[in-house]
This record gives structure tokens, sequence and C-alpha cells, in this order.
């Protein structure tokens, strides 16, 4: 079996990596490692829609994989998540990639300019099928934001605009790509904080990055992939 993990920054995967064996380094972003009889490539592709998706598109152009497994730290919008509690993001949205009117702001979909259920979206929505994990972690809705939101009014409005657990600023690129691609994934993310006005005093990050490694590598002993 060969995965790739995709992370936006070396922080959120050291720890995981601290775990494998290191083979080789392909690049300045792309490094080889084995686990037990897992090869696992792992892809840091800096943070943000733009660079995931073009390091990304990138190495999957130029390599075979079985699975892509994205994992990071993310802030939650509800309180029945607990910092440091790891889950398993099922659904996917850009959220900021749209149209500012007056008072409102509209979707792609809103504006009528791609329509709901174009490929890869279904309603709208990037959606993960993958059922490898066995429910073995929370499953939650996430959005994707090319800013980490910290001012009460920008939080409002996307709590309000959009039904999602978490927020990322990778997620639903990996998702896109991905699905284009016709690569099976995942995106396993441990909340670090709740989106409330920022105060970093509150944010508890080293938990989030030991369980995320933790349940990372449960995740590699237990999934089964079909060969595509």
């Amino acid at each position: 079996m060969k995965l790739l993990i995709v992370s936006a920054t070396w922080m959120e995967v050291r720890l995981l990596a601290d775990e494998l064996k290191f083979m080789e380094e392909y690049g300045n972003n792309l490094k080889k490692y084995k686990y037990k009889d897992v090869e696992i490539d792992i892809l840091i592709t800096g943070i943000g829609t733009t660079f995931t998706t073009f390091h990304l598109t990138n190495t999957l152009l130029t390599g075979k994989y079985e699975l892509v497994v994205n994992m990071g730290i993310a802030g939650s919008f509800s309180k029945d998540l607990q910092i440091g509690q790891v889950v398993n993001v099922v659904s996917e949205e850009f959220a900021d990639l749209g149209i500012e009117e007056k008072d409102r702001f509209l979707t792609l979909f809103d504006s009528g300019f791609i329509s709901s259920d174009e490929f890869p979206f279904e309603n709208g929505l990037l959606k993960n099928s993958f059922s490898g994990l066995n429910d073995s972690l929370m499953a939650v809705r996430g959005i994707t934001t090319n800013k980490s939101n910290g001012r009460e009014s920008s939080i409002n409005e996307l709590f309000s605009r959009f039904n999602a657990h978490i927020e990322s600023m990778e997620g639903a690129a990996v998702f896109y790509v991905c699905k284009w691609l016709g690569v099976p994934f995942l995106e396993i993310r441990a909340i670090s904080n709740y989106i409330e006005p920022r105060d970093s005093s509150k944010w508890n990050i080293p938990a989030a990055l030991e369980n995320l490694s933790a349940e990372t590598l449960k995740v590699i002993n237990r999934i089964k992939v079909e060969v595509i």
C-alpha cells in the first residue's frame, strides 16, 4: 500500500513522521517514509488553497497513490467538539469563494456562475464517500477559507451562512483535487481552538498535534484500500 500524507505545515505532521522510518527526500516539500508494509510519502504544501492545489495536483500527476490523507489542525464552530478531539471531515465548502454585495455574500452557486451539482459538487458540497474508517472518528462538516477568522463579524457571518462544524485553510482544495483525479482521500483534523474572537491563550495546539498524530497512526493501521 502506498499513501500520501498531505499537510500545510511540517508542525502538523512532525510527530507522525517521528514514528515512521525515513527513506529519502524527493525535494524540499516531499519525503518518503516506511511504516510496516506501507509506503508513505509526506507532502508539505504550505498554508491555503492555492499552494495546496498546486503541490497536491503536481504530486498526484507524477506519482500513484492508493489513498491521500490530509492531516492538520482546525478551529471548531461547535462546542460539542472538544479541544484536542480528532475528527473525520466528510464534506467541505469553499466558504470565501464568491461575490460580496452591499449587504450579503453570495457563493458562486448563489450567483449562478456554477451549478450546485456540477462535478465534483453535490448540492454545493464536496463530499467524501470513503468508508475505510468504519466510524472510528466522528464525522463532521468542514468549510475552507484562505484566512483564519478571528473577528466577531466575520465569524458570525460564516456561522449563519454555512452549516459546518470546523474551519480549515486547505480541506476543500484536497477534496476538489482528489475528486477530479479519482484518488481516494481522507481529511483528518484535530481541534486546536474554538472559532471565536481571537485569543490564543485558549488554544491548545500541542494537545491537538499529539492526538492528531496518534489517531492518524491508528488510521494507517486500520484502513483497507482497493488498488486503483
